[in-house]
């Protein structure tokens, strides 16, 4: 959120209930190293890729046993 979204660190700690301080940790930790960023939207990416097709296949199957009936 506070990377991708630019969510003020201060709305995230009030949402999460996480110390702002861990925030900061996390994001310089997160910023140290960019290929663990470019890796991680390319695995959410070929997860999101899967989930579209599960999405798809269920509603194919829900409207195929609809008609069924």
């Amino acid at each position: 959120m506070i990377i991708i979204d630019g969510t003020p660190v201060s709305e995230v700690s009030k949402l999460l209930g996480v110390p702002s301080g861990m925030l900061y940790s996390w994001k310089r930790q997160y910023l140290s190293d960019p290929n663990a960023m470019a890796d991680e939207i390319a695995r959410l990416r070929k997860e999101l890729a899967q989930t579209k097709v599960m999405n798809e296949i269920l509603k194919k199957t829900v409207g195929y046993f609809s008609k069924v009936e």
